[in-house]
């Protein structure tokens, strides 16, 4: 085990345990173990990710619980070690090498999905558990193709080309996909809903439909309350009755994929937290913090009891620069109560919810109902100029700058920022904990570790270049190889069948893939090649 990792699991969950009134030291599931993680490996992996999460984020979101911020969050109870989140080039990453670092081990490039700084696919920790023959699952906020949860599940130099790597999703044989974003790809290109029912899974698209199925291969198509067709809500502007939240969506999960003998990997993300960051949206920040730290309590909650289970949690990169405190409040910082931030907890809406309720005249009453939902009383003088401006121009940026005024929150940026991240991790007691600052690529070797999977080995066997014998049809993606018989094996890019003299042989689950002129197939395809 490398030296940054040490031995505390049983320190970290017990102290939690203790805390929500669950295991007693010594007799519960992160009891003492005589084994050593060489001799033990953990079934479940359940990891999350808050995309864009910053620490001011987190501490916000703190505040929102209790006026002086002392009620703790479900994540605060298992920080071990600082993550550094720069990507191949640069120090401030965008989400696709990101999580590549964090679902392969690997640095990558603006932009690529599941490969190296060349473009050479690498395998993912969810690829390495599905030949381990667990049970897998993606959860997501955005649409599901979106560049965290492609990382773990598609290999593709550009993260914006959503056809490819929804294919390749779609074929990699997963158990359970929860998010939306189905039309995001044009039909005539790839129908998502159709081609997952032939793939064999039970479709739902509402909370009731997640929470009566039984099915153990789900793909949900959920429809957001007011952020449109290719996202979900935010948690503060979800219609609870009908669009499920992050938690209930994990839960489901976890309940499905836990059916599985040989345990599973489940990969979670709270998309929007990073979307707000960019729109310095903090009321959306906050509650979308809230929600995914929910998520991260179902997780915990199911660990404690199951007894085998490694629960990670990291953000992919910060966002925003945001901090308590602005120029609104310098040189006289110290002198601000706790009040200061109570403006945040009246808002009904977070900027999007509230922009949604203008009508289509954008009439002064609608613009006034919209203020409102966000916290802000359209009759404060003290921002004036704020609520002149939206008034003027109605829009998310005219409505955050007016609650940050308020609430004296202050943002360096509309982008992700590259400082170093909190890592949380609750592990059985024969997992070491990770300490002290270790890489992003370091989160990926260590769940690889405790999990007793090689992510080296894998790829060797999930990615062989055979390009020089392959024929590739462009007008079908299509790829021809020559058995050892000579008889023709067609296989399309993205997809996980062969076929010889019209007849289909599965690949379990294994893509193809073609990036950068290079066409990649797994021994599956080799063996068959060889064997026909």
């Amino acid at each position: 085990m490398n030296k940054r990792f040490i031995k505390k699991g049983l320190v970290f969950c017990m102290i939690a345990s203790l805390t929500l009134g669950g295991i007693i030291p010594g007799q519960g599931a992160y009891a003492a173990s005589t084994k050593s993680t060489q001799e033990k490996t953990v079934k479940n992996v359940i990891m999350l990710i808050p995309d864009g999460m910053s620490v001011g984020a987190s501490t916000l979101a703190r505040y929102m619980l209790d006026e002086k911020g002392d009620i703790p969050l479900a994540i605060d109870e298992y920080v071990t070690a600082m993550v550094k989140t720069r990507w191949a080039n640069g120090p401030i990453t965008d989400s696709a090498p990101a999580g590549t670092a964090l679902s392969t081990g690997n640095k990558s490039i603006s932009g690529a999905l599941g490969v190296d700084e060349d473009l050479i696919p690498k395998a993912s920790l969810l690829e390495a558990a599905q030949m381990k023959g667990k049970a897998t699952g993606v959860i997501a906020t955005s649409e599901f193709m979106h560049a965290t949860p492609a990382a773990y599940t598609a290999h593709e130099a550009k993260r914006s080309n959503y056809a490819a790597i929804a294919e390749q999703m779609l074929y990699q044989n997963l158990d359970v996909m929860f998010g939306t974003g189905a039309s995001k790809v044009d039909k005539s290109t790839l129908d998502i809903i159709a081609t997952a029912e032939s793939l064999g899974y039970t479709i739902i698209d509402d909370k009731r439909e997640l929470k009566a199925t039984k099915a153990t291969k789900v793909w949900g198509n959920f429809t957001s309350t007011t952020g449109g067709s290719n996202n979900l809500s935010y948690d503060l502007d979800r219609n609870a009755a009908t669009e499920p939240s992050l938690a209930e969506m994990t839960s489901k999960a976890i309940k499905i994929l836990s059916k599985d003998k040989d345990g599973f990997f489940l990969m979670v993300e709270g998309s929007k937290i990073d979307w707000a960051a960019h729109a310095n949206d903090t009321v959306g920040i906050a509650t979308d913090v809230l929600a995914f730290d929910d998520a991260f309590k179902a997780a915990v909650d199911f660990a404690k009891k199951e007894g085998n289970t490694l629960v990670i949690a990291v953000t992919d990169h910060g966002n925003s620069g945001i901090t308590i405190g602005n120029s609104y409040v310098s040189p006289a910082y110290d002198k601000d109560p706790f009040s200061v931030l109570a403006p945040l907890k009246g808002a009904t809406k977070t900027a999007e919810g509230a922009i949604a309720l203008l009508d289509a005249t954008k009439s002064t009453q609608s613009k006034n109902e919209a203020l409102k939902a966000y916290g802000i009383d359209p009759t404060d003088t003290t921002l004036k100029a704020e609520i002149d401006a939206f008034m003027a121009d109605p829009t998310i940026a005219t409505l955050v700058k007016t609650m940050n005024k308020k609430a004296v929150i202050g943002y360096t940026s509309l982008g992700h920022t590259g400082e170093d991240v909190p890592l949380y991790v609750c592990a059985p007691s024969s997992v070491e904990l990770p300490k002290g600052v270790i890489d992003n690529t370091e989160v990926a070797e260590y769940i690889a570790d405790a999990m007793g999977v090689d992510l080296a080995k894998t790829t060797s066997k999930l990615f062989i270049d055979i390009t020089d014998v392959s024929t590739l049809d462009s007008a079908t993606n299509e790829f021809t190889i020559k058995s050892s018989s000579g008889k023709a094996i067609t296989v399309k890019a993205n997809q996980s069948t062969a076929y010889i003299d019209g007849k289909a042989y599965s690949l379990d689950g294994q893509v193809t893939v073609y990036i950068n002129n290079h066409f990649y197939a797994p021994k599956t395809l080799v063996n068959l090649i060889s064997a026909k």
